[in-house]
């Protein structure tokens, strides 16, 4: 536990300020949204817009609003964050020296690793949750009635995205020693990926055309209709977890730091 809190107590005023920014963020679209329900503004949105976020055909209005306000944006608020504390569990100590004090300590290297994962997960949780928290109440509060199993099951969909961007995004910086320069590449490989998955949905490219898109495997619409997570996008996040967890530890333990 004491390697949990330490490195919590480390990432807690990053923490706070992301949960800021997707509970701010998540606010000024419910607080956006009579205008569009009961105005029956999204009616006036193209077709060809709408289907960039899945397909809509039958959802409810609340329903298709909360889709459209997650595909605008929210969706990168915690992978983005997962991508920064994956990049400071380990690539963030070898930049500023300070690996040598981790691996001077009484532990195992597999202790301190699993304790720093454990506070990636739980962070990416929190940041979640405050998102999902907004939508679900506020919108709740104000009157608007939505099929909130469903956002429910959507939510846990964008939290297993952000913990396989995180796995993968662990697994590949043991192979990179320079922070700043694992931030730029990731925040700019999880942005681009994020815009070129609504220009693709906008081309009408298929989702075969579109696998190696991380986003991809969260079909806004699909979920908001169904209420599960398509099996395929499951296994896909799933493995993805798995193996990039299982690369990073055996990496971790056999990563030769130099003084």
């Amino acid at each position: 536990m004491t390697l949990f809190r330490q490195f919590f107590s480390a990432q807690f005023k990053g923490l706070l300020i992301w949960m800021a920014v997707g509970a701010l963020y998540a606010f000024a679209g419910t607080r956006s949204a009579a205008p569009f329900i009961e105005g029956n503004a999204l009616a006036t949105i193209p077709p060809a817009l709408l289907a960039m976020f899945g397909d809509m055909a039958g959802l409810g209005a609340t329903d298709m609003y909360l889709t459209v306000i997650l595909g605008k944006g929210t969706l990168l608020i915690p992978t983005l964050y997962a991508v920064i504390v994956a990049l400071s569990i380990v690539t963030r100590e070898v930049d500023r020296r300070t690996v040598e004090f981790l691996l001077a300590l009484p532990v195992q290297r597999t202790q301190v690793l699993t304790a720093r994962v454990a506070v990636l997960f739980v962070n990416i949780t929190a940041v979640t949750g405050a998102i999902w928290a907004v939508l679900r109440y506020d919108m709740a509060a104000q009157g608007f009635a939505g099929t909130w199993s469903h956002l429910n099951m959507l939510f846990l969909n964008l939290w297993l995205l952000a913990i396989a961007l995180a796995a993968i995004t662990l697994a590949v910086s043991m192979w990179i020693d320079d922070y700043s320069v694992g931030v730029k590449l990731f925040l700019g490989i999880v942005t681009l990926g994020f815009f070129m998955e609504y220009v693709l949905k906008g081309a009408t490219v298929s989702r075969a055309g579109r696998l190696l898109s991380p986003f991809s495997y969260v079909d806004l619409g699909g979920v908001m209709h169904s209420g599960s997570i398509a099996a395929g996008d499951l296994i896909v996040l799933i493995a993805a977890i798995a193996a990039g967890l299982a690369v990073s530890f055996r990496a971790f333990d056999r990563k030769q730091f130099s003084a």
